[in-house]
C-alpha cells in the first residue's frame, strides 16, 4: 500500500470527533443565543458526519468523541480571563458546556456502547486529557479530525496530533466554524503545515473499496 492511503487505512486510523455538542452547534444553544454566532455552518454539517461516522463504523475505524466540559475545578482565572489578562475570573464565566448540562450534550450524533468519549478541558483534545494513552491502546497512527470549530478546538486538536507523531488529517466538509473565512483560512494552513485536508466523500469510498478488496 502506498504512503498516500496509508494515513487512512482502517487497521491503524481513528475518526477524531471534536466538540459536537448543542452549545457550540444547535441554534437554540449558549453560543447562537447568548453570544450571536452564526451556528448555520455547524448546523449544515451536522448530517455529512453522521453519514462519515456510518462509514467509519463499518470500516472497523475506532470513533473517538471528544466532549468539553466546564465547571468551577477547571475554570482557571486565567482561562476565564484568557481575552483580557484581568484576574477576576468573570469573562466568559458559566456560558458554555457547563458540567451536566443540555449545552454540554452531544449535538445530533452520540457514541454507541462502547465507543470512547474523551473529556477535554481546553481548546486541544489532548491538552490536560487521556487521548494519548487510549490511542496508544488502540494501537493508532492516524487520526482524521472533524468538528467545530474549524480555526480553534479542531485545528488545536490537530496541531497537537502532529506533535505527539501521528499523521493527521482534516476532513474539511465535516468541520465547521461561525465564519467561512475563519474555516478556508484554517483549511489553507493546516494544508499547509500540518496535515492533508480530504472530504468524507474521498474516505467512503476508500473504505468501500479496502472493504471490497479484503473480502475479494
Amino acid at each position: 500500500m502506498s504512503d498516500f492511503p496509508y494515513r487512512y487505512d482502517p487497521a491503524h486510523t481513528a475518526l477524531i470527533i471534536v466538540d459536537v455538542q448543542n452549545d457550540f452547534c444547535s441554534p437554540q444553544g449558549s453560543l447562537a443565543t447568548l453570544a450571536d454566532a452564526d451556528v448555520s455552518a455547524a448546523v449544515e454539517m451536522t448530517p455529512r458526519l453522521v453519514r462519515l461516522i456510518e462509514h467509519a463504523r463499518a470500516a472497523k475505524l475506532p470513533v473517538v468523541f471528544i466532549q468539553t466540559i466546564h465547571d468551577e475545578t477547571n475554570d482557571s482565572p486565567q482561562w476565564l480571563n484568557r481575552h483580557t489578562g484581568e484576574p477576576d475570573g468573570s469573562a466568559r464565566a458559566g456560558i458554555t458546556c457547563r458540567t451536566g448540562s443540555w449545552g454540554a450534550e452531544f449535538y445530533e450524533v452520540a457514541p454507541l456502547p462502547g465507543e470512547i468519549v474523551v473529556n477535554k478541558y481546553r481548546y486541544s483534545a489532548f491538552a490536560g486529557t487521556n487521548l494519548q494513552i487510549v490511542l496508544t491502546t488502540l494501537g493508532i497512527r492516524s487520526l482524521l479530525f472533524t468538528g467545530v470549530a474549524t480555526e480553534v478546538c479542531v485545528e488545536s486538536s490537530l496541531r497537537d496530533g502532529l506533535f505527539a507523531e501521528y499523521y493527521v488529517s482534516l476532513v474539511e466538509d465535516c468541520a465547521a466554524t461561525y465564519s467561512q473565512d475563519a474555516h478556508d483560512a484554517s483549511v489553507r494552513g493546516i494544508a499547509k503545515n500540518f496535515g492533508t485536508v480530504v472530504t468524507s466523500d474521498f474516505l467512503a469510498d476508500l473504505w468501500v473499496e479496502e472493504s471490497a478488496l479484503a473480502t475479494a
